[in-house]
């Protein structure tokens, strides 16, 4: 072999070597560069847990720093409240005790400044005198309105509502303000919506409060003119028992530019509104009336241009709505024939009671009764008829959380009309359920049972005046003859109404007897009996000095002269 081949052939050897070896250190390599991208992505991921845990850690240590930097906060706040609160209350004492230590000197200066202006002949004395019996008046209105306005910005206020008869409240209201009226030569009216309640669950002093500056300030700002009090229902949710109530003071006074409508409810603004120095107040009035509305869930609105009169609206929301029952009604005689002539068909679900009452009142007509004492029985007979109205116990309605109420929603489209004993305020009825258009209080009463049904059943509004006078309650409006109506009315006007104004705007009981003493031949003459019982019975109460019955007597005329109009 020669060494050329021996050569080639080691070379060749050699090389193959080489080439196992490369192909060793690349396999080696690449197992070494996959170890060191895992190693790599060990370490890459160990450091950001790292990372991960310390920033974790910072922060729980902030939100611990954090929670008791809260705790020391809360017990600040706390501590801080309690001085308010401390703070506060020696302030209402305060101001308490000043009107106090103010009343004391003040009642003499009045008492005295009072039989000067009765003494003094002397008109220049006597104008000081007057002076001084009106400052003192104002001073001590002035406080007592600090004092409120302190109680307002405190969030010290009490709702107290109870029950007024709607009627004599408002009349009532209307009346106190008469005489000023009277006195300025303002035409004041009253007028109130035909679909306000009878009786309404008010806050009676604070409604007082608000209406008596509002109609007050109509008065005071209108030169002449009129001053008209409207009360409205604005809304009436008949499945919460509830309404808005709009009471609205309008005048044809000095009125209010524009500019100026949000800062005549601002405190002290009205010092710098363009007002008469004679007509200027403390400006506190209608910023305690704006606060109180507010709290009684209402607001006061403004509406007014310059030399055209104001319109003040005082709104109360979700006025609770006072059920009448059968338990003082008498014995009326209802035609329930009005009621859907064509026949109607009706279930009741209760007691034996109340199904009893809604059989009678509806047995000489056309309209069937169906009485069910339970739900079950009820069910039965919804799966074989249709109904047009459906009253049902209120408590059966809103069990297992109105379960009762979409049951009948899915078997039935018929309003419903809920009976009950007591108040529904805190019951809740469900969106899903029945369509409730009403609710009768127990005993049902045979007036409210013919209203409900008359509004539900019938299409059109009843025109039979009888059942018209059945629906006043009023039995002593019947049997009266249209002329003698007529000739009353008329003696009224001319010769009984300068009377009552008179002892209205006086409140004189002499004014009062001689009104009282007129009336009573003449309402004799044209047989309105119940006028002539009303003038006995005024002139029995003067003869025993009973003020209070006197006045709301008086108040009691306007409303039996307006029915009588209105016959």
């Amino acid at each position: 072999m020669s060494l050329k081949s021996i050569f080639f052939a080691k070379s060749d050897n050699e090389l193959e070597k080489i080439k196992e070896e490369r192909d060793g250190y690349k396999e080696k390599s690449e197992k070494l560069s996959q170890e060191v991208y895992e190693l790599q992505t060990f370490i890459s991921k160990e450091i950001d847990n790292t990372k991960s845990t310390s920033f974790l850690s910072s922060k729980i240590q902030k939100i611990e720093e954090l929670e008791n930097e809260l705790i020391i906060q809360k017990q600040r706040v706390e501590e801080t409240k309690q001085i308010a609160q401390e703070a506060t209350s020696a302030k209402q004492d305060f101001l308490v005790n000043m009107r106090h230590e103010v009343r004391t000197p003040m009642n003499s200066i009045i008492a005295f400044s009072d039989m000067l202006v009765r003494e003094l002949q002397n008109k220049t004395h006597l104008s000081y005198a007057k002076n001084i019996f009106l400052s003192g008046h104002k001073l001590l209105a002035l406080m007592d309105n600090i004092i409120e306005f302190s109680r307002l910005e405190s969030g010290i206020f009490e709702v107290n509502s109870k029950v007024i008869d709607t009627t004599l409240f408002f009349n009532t209201l209307v009346k106190v303000h008469e005489s000023k009226a009277y006195n300025k030569g303002i035409l004041l009216t009253l007028d109130v919506d035909k679909e306000t309640p009878e009786y309404l669950m008010l806050d009676e002093t604070k409604v007082i409060a608000i209406l008596d500056n509002l109609i007050s300030n109509a008065i005071k700002f209108t030169k002449e003119g009129m001053v008209n009090v409207k009360v409205v229902v604005k809304e009436h949710n008949y499945a919460q028992n509830r309404i808005n109530l709009a009471m609205i003071v309008q005048d044809s006074g000095i009125g209010i530019d524009a500019s100026n409508h949000k800062k005549i409810f601002e405190i002290f603004e009205q010092k710098e509104l363009d007002i008469k120095p004679e007509l200027q107040g403390t400006g506190l009035g209608l910023s305690i009336n704006k606060k109180m509305a507010k709290f009684l869930k209402g607001d006061i609105s403004l509406s007014s241009k310059l030399g055209e009169g104001s319109v003040f609206t005082f709104t109360l929301n979700g006025v609770e709505v006072i059920l009448s029952s059968g338990e003082d009604e008498d014995n009326i005689d209802i035609n329930f024939s009005l009621v859907k002539p064509e026949g109607a068909k009706i279930m009741v679900i209760d007691d034996s009671s109340s199904c009893a009452t809604i059989l009678d009142a509806f047995v000489n007509t056309k309209t069937e009764v169906f009485a069910c004492k339970n739900f079950s029985e009820a069910i039965g007979l919804l799966k074989k008829q249709k109904f047009d109205l459906i009253f049902i116990d209120v408590n059966i309605l809103s069990v297992d959380e109105n379960a009762v109420s979409k049951v009948i929603a899915k078997m039935s489209k018929a309003p419903v009309v809920s009976l009950t004993s007591t108040s529904i305020k805190d019951i809740e009825f469900v969106k899903d359920g029945v369509e409730i258009v009403g609710h009768l209080k127990k005993p049902i009463s045979n007036i409210e049972l013919f209203k409900v049904s008359l509004k539900v059943l019938n299409s059109s509004q009843l025109t039979h005046s009888t059942a018209e006078k059945k629906l006043q309650t009023q039995n002593e409006f019947r049997g009266l003859d249209k002329q003698n109506i007529e000739n009353f009315l008329h003696q009224h006007s001319k010769v009984l109404l300068p009377l009552f104004t008179k002892a209205i705007a006086t409140n004189d009981l002499n004014s009062i007897a001689v009104f009282a003493k007129t009336l009573l031949p003449i309402a004799q003459k044209y047989k309105i009996s119940f006028l002539a019982k009303f003038a006995q019975e005024l002139l029995e109460k003067i003869e025993l000095f009973e003020i209070e019955t006197i006045t709301t007597m008086m108040q009691e005329y306007k409303v039996k002269i307006k029915r009588l109009q209105n016959l």
